[in-house]
């Protein structure tokens, strides 16, 4: 099947290099090894799968700290209004990292993820206005600073080349996509407050901007203007990562973010060489779109996107806006002739599609490209063409930061990949 998808964790590579990983986090909490910081006390006795944890915990499981290690607070839970009543609870560990961390989700969930505890949390700490650039701060690559008409943004404290770490970042409030319409509203804002109260540094999260016009309460605003959506234990979860939600939105981002898979870190990197004193930035929708779509997609942040795109004259961004549409109707195109069993067809249509690229500075869709002019020549059975444009597409991964280096087993996992497709169309 020709891929289609935009992002780059959605290329078939980016899949089979996590479905292991996925598969194991999914598994069943009695199965789960005790993380380091469980005490033995937790654990369960010989006859049980060695490591095992008595797992899931919630509110009940007991009055002493220990019984709900290695969260450093008691979970304070609520039952959800759908079906038997789901329940949720606030989750802390107040020593995880700098600022701790607190994930709002179901004990099970909970339980799946505890492993993440165990990991070590890294984080860049920008470089303060008043500092001296000595010790730690010599690295520091930004500044959050106050940018006029946006607040607070970050701009680029030294050059940064292309594809190098910006920010690191790690997410202290996670909250699953389910609660805030499974619970009533009053009992679900105490619980996200007490998960916030609950982290070393509350203000890290309480104090991030504010922006959206439906929230009922601070927090709930918050989270509406600043989370990002990831997965955790499989299930759909709010993120806020307080460092990274100081960067502000451009159309023609200079930065674009990589999650880190089984983790609850994002890093920044550098979607071209970014200069010192230069503002980063970047996409808070789909790149690609056209101007009329970015505005109303850019509504729910409750602004008007005043980046160098946005603003250009008008004969700029009409051009911009074909060109995009050209993108997106040439990218149908050649899925739709390789559906028809016109593999030649699809291979120019793509072709055309790369060679428009670099106008508009889409750098997620090159490896999708070169994947996809991969797949056609995997279907002619030219494999040394295949392997070419495979390496091509892994390298682009590999610069961009999605995996640390091409061998020959994503290779291999390439060509099972497509030959699944050529068995479900069959």
């Amino acid at each position: 099947m020709f891929i289609p998808a935009p992002a780059a964790l959605r290329y078939a590579v980016i899949f089979a290099l996590l479905a292991q990983a996925q598969a194991h986090a999914a598994a069943p909490a009695q199965h789960q090894k005790c993380p380091s910081s469980t005490p033995v006390a937790l654990r369960q006795d010989a006859a049980s799968a060695e490591g095992a944890c008595r797992l899931p915990v919630d509110d009940e499981a007991g009055p002493l700290p220990l019984s709900w290690s290695p969260w450093t607070h008691r979970p304070d839970c609520i039952y959800g209004r759908s079906g038997a009543g789901t329940k949720y609870c606030a989750f802390s560990n107040s020593r995880h990292g700098a600022r701790g961390v607190s994930i709002v989700t179901t004990p099970e969930t909970a339980a799946d993820v505890l492993g993440m505890l165990d990991q070590h949390v890294g984080t860049t700490e920008p470089l303060a206005d008043n500092s001296s650039t000595t010790g730690r701060q010599r690295q520091a690559a930004f500044r959050i600073v106050d940018v006029p008409g946006k607040g607070k943004g970050v701009v680029a404290a030294r050059r940064i080349a292309q594809h190098d770490e910006v920010m690191l970042d790690y997410a202290a409030l996670l909250v699953h996509m389910a609660f805030a319409t499974d619970v009533p509203a009053w009992t679900g804002y105490r619980v996200l407050h007490t998960a916030a109260a609950q982290l070393a540094d509350p203000a890290s999260v309480l104090g991030l901007g504010q922006s959206s016009g439906q929230a009922a309460d601070p927090l709930e605003n918050v989270l509406r203007t600043n989370a990002f959506h990831t997965s955790l234990g499989g299930q759909p979860h709010m993120a806020l990562y307080p460092l990274v939600s100081r960067i502000n939105h451009a159309c023609k981002p200079n930065a674009y973010t990589r999650f880190i898979p089984q983790s609850i870190q994002v890093s920044v990197g550098a979607a071209r060489d970014i200069e010192a004193g230069e503002e980063i930035t970047i996409s808070y929708i789909t790149l690609g779109q056209t101007s009329a779509e970015r505005h109303k997609a850019l509504q729910q942040w409750g602004f008007n996107c005043t980046c160098a795109l946005c603003t250009a004259g008008a004969d700029v961004v009409a051009a911009s806006d074909a060109r995009r549409r050209q993108v997106d109707a040439l990218r149908g195109q050649a899925v739709e002739a390789f559906q028809r069993g016109k593999p030649y067809e699809a291979l120019r249509l793509t072709r055309q599609v790369l060679g428009l690229l670099p106008a508009e500075e889409l750098f997620p869709l090159y490896s999708e490209q070169y994947e996809n002019i991969a797949r056609i020549y995997w279907v002619l059975q030219d494999m040394e063409r295949a392997e070419e444009n495979a390496r091509l597409s892994l390298d682009v991964l590999a610069r961009q930061g999605y995996i640390d280096s091409v061998t020959p087993g994503h290779l291999d996992m390439l060509w099972r990949q497509f030959e699944r497709e050529r068995t479900e169309e069959q």
